[in-house]
Protein backbone atom coordinates (compact mmCIF):
# COMPACT_ATOMS: atom_id res chain seq x y z
CA UNK A 1 0.00 0.00 0.00
CA UNK A 2 2.80 2.38 0.93
CA UNK A 3 4.67 1.61 -2.29
CA UNK A 4 1.50 2.24 -4.26
CA UNK A 5 1.05 5.60 -2.57
CA UNK A 6 4.60 6.64 -3.42
CA UNK A 7 4.19 5.52 -7.02
CA UNK A 8 0.94 7.50 -7.34
CA UNK A 9 2.61 10.60 -5.90
CA UNK A 10 5.60 10.39 -8.24
CA UNK A 11 3.33 9.77 -11.23
CA UNK A 12 1.10 12.75 -10.41
CA UNK A 13 4.14 14.94 -9.76
CA UNK A 14 5.60 13.97 -13.13
CA UNK A 15 2.39 14.93 -14.89
CA UNK A 16 2.23 18.21 -13.00
CA UNK A 17 5.81 19.09 -13.90
CA UNK A 18 5.32 18.42 -17.60
CA UNK A 19 1.82 19.90 -17.85
CA UNK A 20 2.85 23.06 -16.00
CA UNK A 21 6.53 23.26 -16.83
CA UNK A 22 6.73 26.92 -15.83
CA UNK A 23 4.52 28.92 -13.48
CA UNK A 24 1.39 30.28 -15.12
CA UNK A 25 -0.30 33.60 -14.39
CA UNK A 26 -3.82 34.77 -15.16
CA UNK A 27 -2.45 38.34 -15.24
CA UNK A 28 -0.14 37.42 -18.13
CA UNK A 29 -0.84 40.70 -19.94
CA UNK A 30 0.51 42.62 -16.96
CA UNK A 31 3.34 40.23 -16.07
CA UNK A 32 5.04 39.76 -19.43
CA UNK A 33 8.54 39.80 -17.97
CA UNK A 34 7.86 36.33 -16.52
CA UNK A 35 7.48 35.04 -20.09
CA UNK A 36 9.70 37.22 -22.28
CA UNK A 37 13.03 38.92 -21.45
CA UNK A 38 12.47 41.17 -24.48
CA UNK A 39 9.98 43.12 -22.36
CA UNK A 40 12.78 44.31 -20.04
CA UNK A 41 12.50 48.10 -19.74
CA UNK A 42 9.17 48.06 -21.56
CA UNK A 43 7.41 50.14 -18.90
CA UNK A 44 9.66 53.04 -19.98
CA UNK A 45 10.38 53.77 -16.28
CA UNK A 46 11.84 51.94 -13.29
CA UNK A 47 9.14 49.45 -12.29
CA UNK A 48 8.70 47.06 -9.35
CA UNK A 49 6.19 44.24 -9.42
CA UNK A 50 5.19 41.47 -7.01
CA UNK A 51 2.69 38.71 -7.76
CA UNK A 52 1.38 35.81 -5.67
CA UNK A 53 -0.63 32.88 -7.04
CA UNK A 54 -2.34 30.06 -5.14
CA UNK A 55 -3.60 27.44 -7.57
CA UNK A 56 -6.35 24.87 -6.96
CA UNK A 57 -7.28 26.01 -3.46
CA UNK A 58 -8.15 23.10 -1.09
CA UNK A 59 -5.90 20.59 -2.88
CA UNK A 60 -2.94 19.71 -0.68
CA UNK A 61 0.37 20.34 -2.45
CA UNK A 62 -1.21 22.42 -5.25
CA UNK A 63 1.07 24.90 -7.08
CA UNK A 64 1.94 28.08 -5.23
CA UNK A 65 4.03 30.81 -6.85
CA UNK A 66 5.64 34.06 -5.74
CA UNK A 67 7.15 36.29 -8.42
CA UNK A 68 9.09 39.54 -7.89
CA UNK A 69 10.63 41.67 -10.65
CA UNK A 70 12.37 45.00 -11.07
CA UNK A 71 13.35 46.42 -14.47
CA UNK A 72 14.15 49.73 -16.11
CA UNK A 73 15.31 51.24 -19.40
CA UNK A 74 18.78 52.79 -19.56
CA UNK A 75 21.17 54.41 -22.06
CA UNK A 76 18.54 56.81 -23.37
CA UNK A 77 16.05 53.91 -23.49
CA UNK A 78 18.11 51.92 -26.00
CA UNK A 79 18.56 49.17 -23.43
CA UNK A 80 16.79 47.54 -20.53
CA UNK A 81 18.05 45.84 -17.36
CA UNK A 82 16.11 43.75 -14.89
CA UNK A 83 16.16 41.21 -12.08
CA UNK A 84 13.47 38.62 -11.39
CA UNK A 85 13.02 36.11 -8.57
CA UNK A 86 10.45 33.31 -8.80
CA UNK A 87 9.67 30.83 -6.05
CA UNK A 88 7.45 27.92 -7.10
CA UNK A 89 6.15 24.97 -5.06
CA UNK A 90 4.13 21.93 -6.12
CA UNK A 91 3.72 18.90 -3.88
CA UNK A 92 7.09 17.94 -2.42
CA UNK A 93 8.90 19.88 -5.14
CA UNK A 94 10.14 23.46 -4.79
CA UNK A 95 12.11 25.62 -7.20
CA UNK A 96 13.66 29.07 -6.77
CA UNK A 97 14.88 30.86 -9.90
CA UNK A 98 16.89 34.09 -10.10
CA UNK A 99 17.02 35.75 -13.52
CA UNK A 100 19.25 38.59 -14.73
CA UNK A 101 17.58 40.26 -17.73
CA UNK A 102 18.88 42.44 -20.55
CA UNK A 103 17.19 43.88 -23.64
CA UNK A 104 18.53 45.81 -26.61
CA UNK A 105 15.79 48.18 -27.78
CA UNK A 106 15.71 49.29 -31.42
CA UNK A 107 13.59 52.40 -32.05
CA UNK A 108 12.14 51.87 -35.53
CA UNK A 109 9.84 54.88 -35.59
CA UNK A 110 8.00 57.33 -33.40
CA UNK A 111 6.00 54.61 -31.63
CA UNK A 112 7.56 51.34 -32.83
CA UNK A 113 10.21 49.53 -30.79
CA UNK A 114 11.75 46.11 -31.42
CA UNK A 115 13.32 44.74 -28.26
CA UNK A 116 15.66 41.72 -28.25
CA UNK A 117 16.12 40.21 -24.80
CA UNK A 118 18.41 37.75 -23.04
CA UNK A 119 18.18 36.21 -19.59
CA UNK A 120 20.63 34.26 -17.46
CA UNK A 121 19.12 32.05 -14.77
CA UNK A 122 20.22 30.11 -11.72
CA UNK A 123 17.73 27.57 -10.36
CA UNK A 124 17.81 25.97 -6.94
CA UNK A 125 15.50 22.94 -6.83
CA UNK A 126 14.57 20.66 -3.99
CA UNK A 127 12.52 17.52 -3.29
CA UNK A 128 11.30 17.83 0.31
CA UNK A 129 11.05 14.15 1.22
CA UNK A 130 10.47 15.05 4.87
CA UNK A 131 6.97 16.24 3.83
CA UNK A 132 6.04 12.83 2.39
CA UNK A 133 3.09 11.16 4.11
CA UNK A 134 2.27 7.44 4.33
CA UNK A 135 -0.67 5.53 5.77
CA UNK A 136 1.45 4.64 8.80
CA UNK A 137 4.95 3.80 9.93
CA UNK A 138 7.98 4.32 7.71
CA UNK A 139 8.49 3.46 4.05
CA UNK A 140 11.98 2.43 2.98
CA UNK A 141 11.27 3.59 -0.58
CA UNK A 142 11.11 7.20 0.60
CA UNK A 143 14.63 8.70 0.79
CA UNK A 144 15.71 10.04 4.17
CA UNK A 145 17.59 13.01 2.73
CA UNK A 146 16.10 15.83 0.70
CA UNK A 147 17.33 16.01 -2.90
CA UNK A 148 18.69 19.36 -4.11
CA UNK A 149 20.13 20.69 -7.33
CA UNK A 150 21.59 24.02 -8.53
CA UNK A 151 21.56 24.51 -12.29
CA UNK A 152 22.14 27.42 -14.74
CA UNK A 153 19.98 28.24 -17.72
CA UNK A 154 19.66 30.89 -20.43
CA UNK A 155 16.74 32.25 -22.43
CA UNK A 156 15.88 34.76 -25.13
CA UNK A 157 12.92 36.64 -26.53
CA UNK A 158 11.82 39.25 -29.04
CA UNK A 159 9.17 41.85 -28.25
CA UNK A 160 7.69 44.32 -30.75
CA UNK A 161 5.44 47.20 -29.75
CA UNK A 162 3.87 49.64 -32.18
CA UNK A 163 1.45 52.23 -30.88
CA UNK A 164 -1.01 50.36 -28.69
CA UNK A 165 -0.22 46.92 -30.16
CA UNK A 166 2.40 44.38 -29.09
CA UNK A 167 3.56 40.89 -30.05
CA UNK A 168 6.32 38.78 -28.53
CA UNK A 169 7.97 35.38 -28.93
CA UNK A 170 10.28 33.81 -26.37
CA UNK A 171 12.08 30.72 -25.12
CA UNK A 172 12.81 31.47 -21.44
CA UNK A 173 14.90 28.33 -20.90
CA UNK A 174 17.07 26.94 -23.67
CA UNK A 175 18.91 24.29 -21.67
CA UNK A 176 17.12 21.03 -20.87
CA UNK A 177 18.78 20.82 -17.48
CA UNK A 178 18.10 18.05 -15.00
CA UNK A 179 16.52 19.68 -11.97
CA UNK A 180 16.70 16.69 -9.68
CA UNK A 181 19.30 13.96 -9.22
CA UNK A 182 19.16 11.07 -11.67
CA UNK A 183 20.47 8.46 -9.27
CA UNK A 184 17.50 8.26 -6.90
CA UNK A 185 16.48 4.60 -7.05
CA UNK A 186 13.06 3.84 -8.59
CA UNK A 187 12.37 7.51 -9.41
CA UNK A 188 12.19 9.18 -12.83
CA UNK A 189 14.54 11.94 -13.95
CA UNK A 190 12.80 15.32 -13.96
CA UNK A 191 14.05 17.60 -16.72
CA UNK A 192 13.42 21.22 -17.62
CA UNK A 193 12.19 21.01 -21.20
CA UNK A 194 11.93 24.02 -23.49
CA UNK A 195 8.64 25.90 -23.52
CA UNK A 196 7.91 28.31 -26.38
CA UNK A 197 5.67 31.34 -25.82
CA UNK A 198 3.80 33.56 -28.25
CA UNK A 199 1.94 36.53 -26.77
CA UNK A 200 0.05 39.39 -28.37
CA UNK A 201 -2.39 42.10 -27.36
CA UNK A 202 -3.59 45.64 -27.89
CA UNK A 203 -5.21 48.63 -26.23
CA UNK A 204 -8.12 49.87 -28.37
CA UNK A 205 -9.98 53.07 -27.41
CA UNK A 206 -13.76 52.66 -27.69
CA UNK A 207 -14.48 56.22 -26.62
CA UNK A 208 -12.91 58.91 -24.43
CA UNK A 209 -13.59 56.89 -21.25
CA UNK A 210 -13.40 53.22 -22.20
CA UNK A 211 -10.55 51.15 -23.68
CA UNK A 212 -10.79 47.55 -24.90
CA UNK A 213 -7.72 45.42 -24.09
CA UNK A 214 -7.65 41.95 -25.69
CA UNK A 215 -4.72 39.56 -25.34
CA UNK A 216 -3.63 36.03 -26.17
CA UNK A 217 -0.92 33.71 -24.88
CA UNK A 218 0.05 30.45 -26.60
CA UNK A 219 2.59 28.10 -25.06
CA UNK A 220 4.07 24.90 -26.46
CA UNK A 221 6.08 22.24 -24.67
CA UNK A 222 7.14 19.02 -26.45
CA UNK A 223 5.83 16.91 -23.56
CA UNK A 224 2.50 18.68 -23.07
CA UNK A 225 -0.48 19.64 -25.22
CA UNK A 226 -0.54 23.06 -26.86
CA UNK A 227 -1.96 25.60 -24.41
CA UNK A 228 -3.83 28.78 -25.31
CA UNK A 229 -5.30 31.59 -23.21
CA UNK A 230 -7.56 34.42 -24.35
CA UNK A 231 -7.98 37.57 -22.31
CA UNK A 232 -10.63 40.30 -22.79
CA UNK A 233 -10.63 43.45 -20.67
CA UNK A 234 -12.42 46.78 -20.46
CA UNK A 235 -10.62 49.70 -18.85
CA UNK A 236 -12.63 52.64 -17.55
CA UNK A 237 -11.08 56.13 -17.31
CA UNK A 238 -7.55 54.64 -17.21
CA UNK A 239 -8.37 53.59 -13.64
CA UNK A 240 -10.59 50.50 -13.35
CA UNK A 241 -10.08 47.32 -15.36
CA UNK A 242 -12.62 44.49 -15.49
CA UNK A 243 -11.84 41.43 -17.55
CA UNK A 244 -12.28 37.74 -18.23
CA UNK A 245 -9.91 35.07 -19.45
CA UNK A 246 -10.33 31.56 -20.85
CA UNK A 247 -7.60 28.95 -20.54
CA UNK A 248 -8.51 26.22 -23.03
CA UNK A 249 -9.79 23.10 -21.29
CA UNK A 250 -8.64 24.35 -17.89
CA UNK A 251 -10.42 27.40 -16.47
CA UNK A 252 -12.38 30.60 -16.91
CA UNK A 253 -10.96 33.55 -14.99
CA UNK A 254 -12.27 36.83 -13.63
CA UNK A 255 -9.82 39.75 -13.60
CA UNK A 256 -9.87 43.04 -11.72
CA UNK A 257 -7.33 45.86 -11.94
CA UNK A 258 -7.22 49.19 -10.17
CA UNK A 259 -4.89 52.15 -10.78
CA UNK A 260 -4.60 53.46 -7.21
CA UNK A 261 -2.39 56.39 -8.25
CA UNK A 262 -0.23 57.41 -11.21
CA UNK A 263 2.49 55.15 -9.85
CA UNK A 264 0.68 52.35 -8.00
CA UNK A 265 -1.48 49.60 -9.51
CA UNK A 266 -3.02 46.43 -8.08
CA UNK A 267 -4.68 43.42 -9.68
CA UNK A 268 -6.73 40.44 -8.51
CA UNK A 269 -7.95 37.34 -10.30
CA UNK A 270 -10.04 34.25 -9.61
CA UNK A 271 -9.90 31.11 -11.76
CA UNK A 272 -12.77 28.61 -11.89
CA UNK A 273 -11.61 25.15 -12.95
CA UNK A 274 -13.30 23.45 -15.92
CA UNK A 275 -11.42 20.15 -15.70
CA UNK A 276 -12.15 17.23 -13.38
CA UNK A 277 -10.19 19.08 -10.71
CA UNK A 278 -13.23 21.32 -10.16
CA UNK A 279 -14.62 18.57 -7.90
CA UNK A 280 -11.73 18.97 -5.49
CA UNK A 281 -10.85 22.67 -5.37
CA UNK A 282 -12.55 26.05 -4.93
CA UNK A 283 -10.56 27.83 -7.61
CA UNK A 284 -7.23 29.60 -8.01
CA UNK A 285 -6.38 33.06 -6.69
CA UNK A 286 -3.85 35.64 -7.79
CA UNK A 287 -2.83 39.06 -6.47
CA UNK A 288 -0.50 41.59 -8.13
CA UNK A 289 1.02 44.88 -7.02
CA UNK A 290 3.09 47.21 -9.24
CA UNK A 291 4.87 50.49 -8.54
CA UNK A 292 6.44 52.72 -11.23
CA UNK A 293 9.01 55.37 -10.27
CA UNK A 294 9.62 58.80 -11.84
CA UNK A 295 6.26 58.82 -13.54
CA UNK A 296 6.08 62.60 -13.81
CA UNK A 297 9.64 62.93 -15.15
CA UNK A 298 9.22 60.77 -18.24
CA UNK A 299 7.17 63.14 -20.36
CA UNK A 300 4.74 60.26 -20.95
CA UNK A 301 1.16 61.36 -20.50
CA UNK A 302 -0.22 57.87 -19.86
CA UNK A 303 1.94 54.84 -19.17
CA UNK A 304 0.85 51.71 -21.03
CA UNK A 305 -1.60 49.83 -18.87
CA UNK A 306 -0.08 46.55 -20.00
Amino acid sequence: MKKSLLFIFVFISSIALYAQENPQFSHFLFNKLAYNPGYTGGKEVLALQALYRQQWQNIEGAPRTLNFAVHSPFANKTGGLGLMITQDEIGLLSNTAIDALYAYRIHMGKSTILSLGLQARVEYSKINWNKAKTTGGTDNLIPTDNETSVKPNIGAGAYLTSGNFFIGFSIPQFMETTLYKDNVENLPSFKRLRTYYLMTGAEIPLNSKIDFIPGMLVSFNPNAPLEAEWNLNLMFSKTLLIGASYRAGDSVDALLGLQLSKALRMGLSYDYSLSELKKYNVGSFEAMLEYCFNYNDTGIRNLRYF
